[in-house]
């Protein structure tokens, strides 16, 4: 008896005007809205939201630029008169430079960086260099803020303390050609990556 009273029920016909709908097929047409409206509304209210961004990451000890000494080869050390046949320039992040100078036989120039560490911590860098051969050089800290060691011969582990502690580095790099060097326009370059503390 009760399948026929649910049977009779999906065949009536509501009638609107001169058409008829099966009482099935209205309630198939309401579940299908709601389920539509579920799925339009579900990520409105969950308040996700989904994206992609781009990240630069710089690292923290770059070479600095705004120092008067910075990038200047002289013959003294330490900030004596600056060569006339030398340059130094800078990458964009301060993580790389480039040097040209004319040596000769006998000569001993003297190139001074200044490091700068801008984080809330110590920052350890490895610093490698690329000089031609024929030329000698070594690495020195001039002002007691950096620490380096040499790492094989052409690349040193340096440590800086923070800009709250006195953070700015001079490093000074000497170059000295040998004896069978010929006279000319050298290209020294130069690159620093952060290190793990």
């Amino acid at each position: 008896m009760r399948k026929n009273n649910a049977t009779k029920t999906l065949r009536h016909k509501f009638k609107i005007g001169r058409m008829s709908i099966l009482v099935w097929l209205i309630g198939l047409t309401v579940l299908m809205v709601v389920a539509a409206a579920g799925q339009a509304v579900g990520p409105v209210l969950s308040g996700g939201i989904q994206g992609f961004a781009g990240l630069t990451i710089e690292q923290s000890m770059v070479f600095s630029s705004t120092s008067a000494d910075h990038g200047v080869f002289d013959s003294a050390g330490g900030g004596g008169s600056p060569h006339d046949d030398a340059t130094v320039t800078l990458n964009e992040e301060g993580t790389a430079f480039t040097a040209a100078i004319e040596l000769h036989v006998g000569d001993t120039e003297y190139l001074v960086l200044d490091l700068d560490n801008g984080s809330d911590v110590q920052a350890n860098v490895i610093m490698e260099l690329n000089v031609p051969a024929g030329i000698d050089f070594e690495v020195d800290d001039l002002d007691g803020d950096t620490s380096e060691v040499q790492l094989n011969s052409k690349s040193w582990l340096m440590k800086l303390d923070t800009v709250s502690l006195g953070s700015s580095g001079d490093l000074e790099i000497a170059f000295s050609p040998k004896d069978d060097l010929r006279p000319g326009f050298y290209t020294i370059t130069g690159r620093i990556v952060q290190a793990a503390n």
